[in-house]
């Protein structure tokens, strides 16, 4: 029973411990949130221990550096973003170049989830020997991690299957 009134006595000192700690969050949200506009953020700087660290393991910072990054409109980006496609006209079909540019490359310029690399012959050789026929029909339709058309629905069939012959001309 001791035990008991024990455990229960620190459960409620817990609580209580943690209702102060978000009143005071709480409190100080509200009174940064009053503070004058006029002082500047101070940009965090790493401790001394980080940056030797830092130093010392050059190889562990380059595997767990950020794969990617955001950029939004408007602002300054130091990636390449593809010009957008816009709409199929089905009376003037895309060339090859232009789709694998502006869909095709997210994945067959990297190998992105196994897909095989653009001008890569090793990678392209056992799909090529199923036929082009069959390779048309997995990009327009989807096939494993491929998604249809590439993920852009819009295209054309005979506009995918441009991009698939122009991948083609890259590895024979």
């Amino acid at each position: 029973m001791k035990k008991l009134v024990m455990l229960s006595a620190m459960a409620m000192l817990s609580l209580a411990g943690v209702a102060v700690s978000q009143a005071e969050t709480t409190a100080s949200a509200t009174a940064s949130s009053v503070a004058p506009a006029t002082k500047k953020e101070e940009i965090p700087q790493d401790p001394p221990q980080v940056q030797k660290l830092v130093a010392l393991y050059p190889n562990l910072i380059a595997r767990i550096a950020p794969q990617g990054k955001v950029c939004f409109e408007g602002q300054e980006c130091d990636i390449t973003i593809a010009a957008q496609l816009g709409a199929a006209d089905p009376n003037n079909p895309r060339d090859g170049k232009t789709i694998y540019e502006g869909v095709c490359h997210t994945c067959h310029a990297t190998g992105l989830l196994g897909s095989p690399k653009f001008g890569d012959k090793a990678g392209w050789s056992a799909r090529i020997g199923k036929g082009t026929a069959t390779l048309h029909s997995h990009a327009i339709n989807g096939f494993n991690a491929m998604p249809p058309k590439g993920g852009k629905a819009d295209l054309l069939d005979v506009e995918v299957t441009n991009a698939v012959d122009y991948m083609l001309d890259s590895v024979k």
